[in-house]
């Protein structure tokens, strides 16, 4: 009886149980590929939220000027608005100078004079916030020499800038920091430092006279100088906004913005190299702007190069464009999202060069002088210091430049359409009409749109300037979103998404 029992206990279960269990089985089967398939596609690492399926690209006018001013301070009447006026307004405004303060021992070697720095930017916020349809503008004083040094030290001595911390924010939290036009630690009574990089030691720092002993390089300024002293009131009135300014010496390089795109505009840097006296001062040399604008990287360089027109001062410029390019460093700030940022000009996705580039065309005085009263543009370029380096590959190789089909912007008699060779006294030197100021972008996505000059008699130099169209990706998160929903259900992604 046992026996039997025992073979009844080992018979197979029912049908209907064995159909059951696998039923059950498929089930958690499906569900937990299911659920491994939503799981992929909701995990960080195969959701990159930077590639270009989830971009839109955008265009914005990018306006880029040079104009070497002769060491003149600018009187408070003078009229920009045939120089910034263009047909249609751009998006950003990149304005670089030299010669702001004369080139004299005093200037190069002693205490960094900005004051004339502060009438060009009260100037250019006046002309650009009186762009047609522009709202009307803070009223400035006509006295700059009092009003500048009042408004400029009360904005410095805002509680915010005599923080201790490493990284001030301010603004709707664009990080900047403000340290004075000519960024000098001895100017105003900053102690704090902006982050700090690995690189410190090796690339240089400036000393108290600001002098470059290699390159200097800081998170940007935020500065609006002195006419800045009430920020809501000109978030609300003005239609533009100075977001970066830097002075070394006589060069001066400052970038506007509208202010609806202010807070997307991040990630603010400069970089100095000086070239000028004993191959490291700042009287010549350059100044470099980092930023991002969205997701897109831009960098502006404004440089003044050895100047001369004797044989062999094409090769010192060059050598200038060479060091400036190797020296210049945009450092990583330490505890932020900053890691992927550029560190030297060329890591940019867009780059526009410009400023007073020295190079001159290579004929004689009656050759050149000819060509340019019979207005042969083509000849002359054809014998132009810098087009002739780079078709053999010395200098500026795969830089763009626009066709020019204006004259030489160099050398002018004072107050006068006539060039200074025409006027000539017995002891000066004659120097021989030549392009000095030029404007070349390299990369992908600028468009030039236009390449003329200014007919400005205020300096020896004629502006320069160049409207671009720039491709500018931005992330598109409804995108992202929609991408990452799974079975209708929607993922919350915020915290992947880069901030814009």
């Amino acid at each position: 009886m046992r026996i039997e029992n025992s073979k009844k206990s080992k018979l197979p279960w029912p049908k209907t149980l064995v159909k059951k269990w696998f039923s059950a089985k498929t089930k958690a089967d499906d569900l937990e590929r299911l659920s491994k398939r939503c799981s992929d596609r909701i995990r960080p690492s195969k959701i990159d939220p930077g590639s270009s399926q989830f971009n839109d690209i955008h265009n914005y006018r990018v306006f880029c000027a040079t104009w070497n001013v002769a060491g003149k301070s600018p009187p408070s009447y003078l009229n920009l608005e045939d120089w910034l006026h263009t047909s249609n307004p751009a998006d950003i405004y990149v304005l670089g100078f030299q010669e702001i303060v004369p080139l004299n021992a005093g200037n190069v070697l002693g205490t960094e004079d900005n004051g004339p720095a502060k009438k060009w930017l009260a100037l250019i916020r006046k002309t650009l916030n009186s762009l047609p349809g522009t709202d009307p503008v803070v009223k400035l004083d006509a006295d700059f020499e009092g009003s500048t040094r009042q408004t400029s030290s009360s904005f410095f001595n805002h509680p915010s800038f005599r923080s201790s911390s490493s990284s001030t924010r301010w603004d709707n939290d664009m990080a900047m920091h403000q340290f004075g036009i000519g960024d000098r630690p001895s100017d105003y009574d900053f102690n704090f430092r902006w982050g700090s990089s690995d690189s410190d030691d090796e690339n240089g720092t400036a000393d108290s006279q600001g002098n470059m002993e290699n390159s200097q390089h800081s998170p940007m300024s935020y500065g609006e100088s002195f006419a800045m002293e009430e920020i809501g009131k000109q978030k609300r009135r003005s239609r533009y906004g100075l977001v970066a300014s830097k002075q070394m010496v006589g060069i001066f390089l400052t970038v506007w913005v509208k202010t609806d795109i202010r807070d997307d505009v991040r990630n603010m840097k400069v970089s100095c190299v000086g070239r000028g006296l004993m191959g490291y001062l700042g009287n010549k040399g350059s100044i470099s702007i980092s930023m991002s604008l969205h997701q897109t990287t831009f960098c502006f360089v404004c440089s003044h190069l050895t100047s001369g027109q004797k044989d062999g001062d094409e090769l010192r410029r060059n050598s200038d464009v060479m060091e400036i390019l190797r020296k210049t460093r945009f450092p990583r700030v330490r505890g932020t999202k900053d890691e992927k940022s550029p560190q030297t000009i060329l890591d940019h996705d867009r780059i526009i060069w410009l400023g007073d580039l020295n190079y001159r065309i290579a004929l004689s005085y009656r050759s050149a002088k000819a060509l340019v009263e019979m207005r042969n543009w083509k000849a002359l370029l054809e014998n132009d210091q810098l087009r002739i380096e780079q078709r053999r590959g010395r200098v500026f190789e795969g830089w763009r430049e626009g066709k020019i089909y204006f004259p030489p912007t160099y050398k002018y008699s004072n107050n006068s359409d006539r060039y200074a060779v025409e006027d000539r006294h017995p002891k000066e030197k004659r120097r021989t009409p030549a392009w000095c100021d030029r404007i070349l972008w390299y990369g992908r996505g600028l468009h030039q749109l236009s390449y003329v000059r200014g007919e400005s008699k205020f300096s020896d130099h004629r502006p320069v300037y160049g409207v671009f169209s720039a491709e500018v990706e931005s992330i598109n998160r409804s995108r992202i979103r929609k991408s990452m929903s799974c079975s209708g259900a929607r993922i919350e992604v915020e915290e992947l998404l880069p901030q814009s």
